[in-house]
């Protein structure tokens, strides 16, 4: 393309260079073949079927100017020699215009390639037609100009007409080489293929989605063995037609329902294999309890999201198929989708943060959680796809949070591995206090109580010194028990337990106090 534009550049520089050596004095007015210079930019096109290109043309008014003398001005109309299937035009203004002496204009050639247009080499001939403003002659350039044209057409047979798969030419002998024979034994070997493919791909795609599930994989297994032969079966026929040497239009209508049915089987497939992987995941999550029955089932949920998905994309690939531009469809859908989104932008939120917490699942039913900030403990009840429900764990209120609200907060999960829970407990001793004696009878009051874990499953109870205040050495005791909601009474018990024991044993719980130091003073002071 590069040399062609090099090539018409010099042309134009030519012709240029003949106007200004041309007399500048008016010719006669009769028309002449030689009066107006056409130069392509374009030597050779290659455009697919059912898409367009363009290039570039020149016209030169080869005649000298002179001024307010219509002698030499000349009225050209841009012609083309008809093509089957291929539609060449130029802009309406650039169709018919008028150049005065040593004037030049260029003009877009547009070519459209129909759909059904056979793969071939194509040569355009453009042709002008030239009038003297004069006198009204008429002349038409004698050998039109060529631009070679090559139109690329998946829906050709080409190389594949009258050879068995499309590949390897026929060796049997007549009437057995003829392409309506290579297109049958093409029909059928396509068919054993595809059966030797299925046997081998479909247990792999069963172990790979279902992956020990007996149940589901004999339900897809048999799914895709009643699918895919109905797959293999069309494009077989398809193959054969253009090893059959079939029109291009029959072939694209045919490619164009067959499209369909590959897309329908496809989604067919797809939801199958799709409802294989759901029912494995949900198991997993299951297995791990990470799924209660109080919370909304997530696998409706999965269900829909994966039908919406699936039927979307097919019903545009299948608009696709049938020639629809989905361009215009894409964008005013966006511009909608956009109105929705910033119309029901909470309602989304919160919907999309449902889908979160129930994929993710931070907590489940029955969970005693913190959320945000707030010190304030929540027994979660259920979680729905628009809001999560908690209960107040220290007086049963019932608290509805939308989800957006809960999955943008920090999330603490004081019961997510089981109800074993750490207990703190904080006493205070005086300083004249025995520190080692103290600790001793704290942590021998958490192992005497029965509902303190001492199995070494988990730590055992222990004490130490955190902090020297103003009136007291603060000792901190730790503990696990068996179940959170226990946590505040026993607690209570260990601190009456503790304080039981500091008493008969000696140690001292001081109560805040202030040593007031006061300096004599003179009488004769008091006085000033």
């Amino acid at each position: 393309m590069r040399t062609a534009r090099v090539t018409a550049f010099f042309l134009v520089v030519l012709a240029v260079s003949m106007l200004c050596i041309l007399p500048a004095t008016a010719s006669d007015s009769s028309v002449s073949k030689n009066d107006v210079m056409l130069v392509s930019y374009g030597e050779q096109l290659q455009i697919s079927a059912g898409s367009s290109d363009s290039f570039r043309i020149e016209i030169v008014n080869l005649l000298s100017y002179a001024e307010n003398d219509i002698s030499n001005y000349r009225m050209v109309s841009v012609e083309f020699v008809p093509l089957p299937e291929i539609t060449i035009s130029v802009d309406e203004a650039d169709r018919d215009f008028v150049l005065e002496g040593q004037m030049h204009r260029s003009v877009r050639v547009t070519v459209d390639v129909d759909k059904y247009a056979a793969a071939a080499e194509y040569e355009i001939g453009i042709v002008l037609k030239v009038m003297a403003l004069g006198d009204g002659t008429v002349t038409e350039t004698t050998d039109p100009v060529l631009v070679k044209l090559v139109v690329l057409s998946p829906l050709s047979s080409g190389d594949s007409f009258n050879r068995i798969l499309g590949i390897f030419d026929n060796p049997l002998p007549d009437p057995f080489n003829t392409p309506l024979a290579s297109a049958i034994i093409t029909f059928f070997l396509w068919i054993i293929i595809g059966i030797l493919i299925m046997l081998v791909l479909t247990p792999l795609i069963v172990r790979i989605v279902v992956r020990g599930n007996e149940e589901e994989g004999k339900s897809l297994k048999s799914g895709l063995r009643i699918l895919i032969p109905l797959v293999l079966v069309l494009y077989a026929f398809d193959e054969g037609l253009r090893v059959y040497g079939a029109g291009e239009e029959m072939i694209g209508t045919v490619e164009m329902w067959f499209n369909m049915f590959y897309i329908i089987l496809g989604a067919i497939i797809s939801w199958k294999i799709y409802l294989a992987f759901v029912q494995y995941t949900i198991s997993k999550i299951s297995k791990n309890k990470r799924i209660d029955q109080k919370d909304v089932d997530i696998e409706p949920l999965l269900r829909l999201l994966g039908k919406l998905v699936i039927a979307v994309m097919s019903v545009a690939l299948i608009m696709s198929a049938w020639g629809f531009d989905l361009t215009a469809i894409i964008t005013s859908a966006g511009i909608i989708s956009l109105g929705i989104t910033f119309g029901a932008q909470s309602v989304l939120s919160q919907f999309f943060s449902g889908m979160v917490l129930l994929m993710t699942r931070p907590f489940k039913s029955g969970d005693l959680v913190r959320i945000g900030d707030t010190k304030t403990i929540y027994r979660v009840s259920c979680v729905n796809i628009m809001n999560t429900v908690f209960e107040n764990w220290d007086n049963k209120e019932t608290v509805i949070m939308p989800n957006n609200a809960v999955s943008s907060s920090t999330i603490v999960n004081l019961t997510g591995d089981g109800l074993i829970y750490k207990v703190t407990v904080f006493m205070n001793i005086a300083y004249d206090n025995n520190i080692d004696l103290a600790k001793e009878l704290m942590e021998n009051a958490a192992v005497d109580h029965p509902n303190v874990i001492t199995n070494g499953s988990v730590d055992m109870p222990s004490t130490r010194v955190t902090a020297f205040l103003d009136s007291a050495i603060e000792i901190r005791l730790t503990g696990y028990v068996y179940d959170f909601n226990d946590s505040g009474r026993i607690g209570g018990e260990l601190r009456e337990a503790i304080f039981k024991s500091f008493k008969e044993n000696g140690i001292s719980v001081p109560f805040p106090q202030m040593d007031v130091h006061l300096d004599a003073v003179r009488g004769e002071d008091l006085r000033k």
